[in-house]
């Protein structure tokens, strides 16, 4: 591409994802100029009644084509006019690999953070093998691209956080105890057993309305909106994670990220080994292995507010330290000039 900008990037990743911005903001302030790319637009992603149609009336799928057709135009056109030298994708699975290879014709750099596991395995395995580097921060998916794809264009990249500065939390936390997340029985199994055993403690409970339909009702605050969710972490003395594990998976979401970046306790169960990769037990977080161990615990550290306190600030620093957006950007922009340190196999 004549004219290429190597200080310009195209962040790929829908405008109200609560992963667009903070990775729009790492690369500018790393002094790159930095746009975004909204991948998710249109009656097709904004219009649920349109969606529930195109199910009933499989002759309306077209409505589909056409609209991802359009977008991935739209990326072309874009990476012509402002020339960049990164196109980075946040997942977008509706971008064509036909899209991805014409970007690279063009001389633009392609990288791709997939933010999903196992579960995506049909789509991570078109996908992956189009970028120029392909990153993702689950061991069991990478093991299994080297293993049976044998790409060598894979890397392992955690998810992250902007921590909130330490003059912005309060000085006094009012909710006990903070779960946000979905209520799912057949995915989270152990969700509402886990949750009722420590209900009785404090327990504040975010997430889909489903939740209202539960013995944990009276714990339930409703939905949380946008950030709203760091305002709620930022306020909470302990937050607990509860992951899914009807499949293989190491690596973490970015829950653990954000907490800990929020100044919170991180309490998780131990399904997911990368936590203990991310961060030291028992003095960065807690952890538990079911819901008797979860519920001494969280009676342990709110009688102890000094111990709390001590494994919340470990964490905070830790993560201020190493997984912060920015960081992870410095990763990637590394990975493109050094690609066999990172390569995964």
């Amino acid at each position: 591409m004549d004219n290429q900008d190597k200080k310009r990037v195209i962040v790929i990743s829908p405008a109200d994802s609560f992963f667009t911005m903070p990775h729009v903001r790492a690369f500018q302030t790393l002094g790159y100029d930095c746009i975004s790319f909204d991948n998710r637009s249109g009656k097709l992603y904004s219009s649920s009644i349109l969606r529930k149609l195109m199910r009933v009336f499989p002759r309306l799928r077209i409505i589909k084509k056409i609209t991802l057709d359009r977008t991935n135009r739209k990326l072309i056109s874009l990476v012509n006019d402002y020339k960049p030298f990164l196109v980075f994708a946040v997942k977008a699975e509706n971008i064509y690999p036909e899209t991805i290879e014409e970007i690279k014709k063009m001389g633009v750099t392609t990288a791709c953070f997939y933010i999903d596991l196992m579960d995506h395995w049909p789509v991570i395995s078109k996908i992956a093998p189009v970028y120029d580097h392909f990153f993702n921060q689950c061991h069991v998916v990478l093991r299994r691209l080297w293993n049976e794809l044998r790409l060598k264009n894979c890397h392992y990249m955690a998810h992250s956080t902007e921590p909130i500065p330490e003059d912005k939390m309060p000085s006094d936390r009012k909710y006990d105890i903070t779960f946000i997340g979905t209520h799912n029985n057949e995915l989270y199994p152990n969700r509402e057993k886990y949750l009722m055993a420590i209900a009785d403690l404090g327990l504040n409970i975010w997430g889909t309305d489903s939740w209202a339909d539960t013995s944990l009702k009276n714990c339930f605050h409703g939905r949380s909106y946008g950030d709203q969710r760091l305002d709620i972490y930022t306020n909470s003395k302990i937050v607990i994670d509860i992951n899914w594990d009807v499949m293989p998976a190491e690596g973490l979401s970015n829950r653990p990220f954000e907490v800990t970046g929020c100044g919170a306790m991180f309490m998780t169960d131990y399904v997911r080994e990368d936590i203990k990769r991310a961060y030291v037990e028992g003095k960065e977080v807690v952890l538990f292995r079911d819901e008797n161990e979860l519920r001494q615990k969280v009676i342990y550290y709110l009688e102890h507010e000094k111990e709390r306190k001590e494994i919340m600030k470990a964490g905070y620093v830790k993560t201020v330290a190493q997984h912060t957006y920015i960081e992870r950007v410095k990763q990637l922009l590394d990975t493109i000039e050094n690609p066999d340190k990172y390569l995964y196999k």
